[in-house]
């Protein structure tokens, strides 16, 4: 039975999703070929079994992990919260910084162990002696870890995903398959129920789209089956359909589709630019200008470009 690691979030606006399970009775070592390989493949460094599985799921799913050594969790317990202004935190890097009262920290009863969402502290760190882990899979304020990010200077893998935001109803899915995945390569059992602090379920974005309005933007009426055909794949759930329009239900992963326009592109994105069909005559506006044309101007303008070009 491993150590009963509680959770406290001080603002669910920051961190609207903190989700854990401890692993005990792991030995951190070397990670199989197999991982490292593939972590290589793509130009991450294989580090220890523990980190290589965080990292090997953060690119399988598109979901940062981040794991503690339960020995330095002081009081059992992760606070996740902001702190005083100009106080000091060493980071992985070995490098000391002074954290902004606009971080968001994942700290226990005594400090600071990791800068949320961006990168973690040398006291709280996996290593050989590490027996016990605390695994996180959280989903934070993309705004806050921009900000906290490009403030510190840090642009890691899991700033870069959490920054445009990340998937908050992946964080159970990633930290099971993580947690099984280190039982396997580095042996443990995973000696905790799994936590999962969430107070206000993040709804998904509802959205109507008008066939009119998609023909008008296209310029040609695309099938209705098709465009339905489209959606069901992007995973885009149509909720109602008439013969006007479509009530979509949009999943939260996909974060960049917030408005009707946004579907419309999708749409035409998979249909294809190159199947619409070029229009015959092009209709434009001819502006009368009557603004005299001043010589001199103009042969300035040309002499600098002509000059900037090597002509003498």
């Amino acid at each position: 039975q491993g150590k009963d690691i509680s959770v406290e979030v001080q603002d669910s606006d920051i961190c609207p999703r903190y989700s854990g399970v401890t692993i005990s009775g792991l030995k951190v070592g070397e990670s199989p070929l197999w991982i490292s390989k593939r972590l290589q493949s793509i130009g991450v460094k294989s580090i220890n079994n523990v980190v290589d599985v965080t990292n090997y799921i953060l690119h399988e799913t598109g979901h940062p992990l981040h794991a503690f050594d339960v020995s330095s969790i002081k009081g059992n317990k992760i606070i996740v919260r902001k702190l005083s202004s100009k106080s000091k935190f060493i980071t992985l890097d070995d490098i000391e910084r002074e954290i902004s009262k606009e971080d968001i920290m994942i700290c226990n009863e005594s400090g600071p162990m990791c800068i949320a969402g961006v990168l973690g502290g040398v006291s709280s760190a996996v290593s050989e002696d590490t027996v016990e882990i605390f695994l996180e899979s959280a989903y934070f304020n993309p705004i806050s870890i921009r900000k906290t990010s490009k403030r510190h200077g840090l642009n890691t893998d899991a700033s870069f995903r959490f920054e445009r935001g990340c998937d908050p109803d992946m964080t159970i899915y990633a930290l099971k398959r993580a947690a099984l995945l280190i039982c396997d390569v580095a042996g443990g059992t995973i000696s905790s129920e799994i936590t999962d602090v969430y107070p206000r379920k993040i709804n998904h974005p509802h959205l109507t789209m008008r066939y009119q309005k998609l023909d008008d933007i296209v310029g040609i009426k695309i099938d209705r089956g098709v465009i339905k055909s489209i959606l069901n794949d992007l995973e885009i759930e149509i909720i109602r359909s008439t013969k006007d329009s479509l009530d979509l239900k949009v999943p939260l992963f996909r974060v960049d589709v917030t408005r009707e326009i946004d579907v419309i592109e999708e749409i035409l994105r998979i249909y294809g630019f190159n199947n619409v069909p070029l229009p015959s005559k092009l209709n434009t506006s001819i502006i009368n200008d009557t603004q005299e044309v001043d010589s001199e101007s103009v042969m300035r303008n040309t002499s600098t470009v002509l000059s900037s070009n090597g002509f003498l």
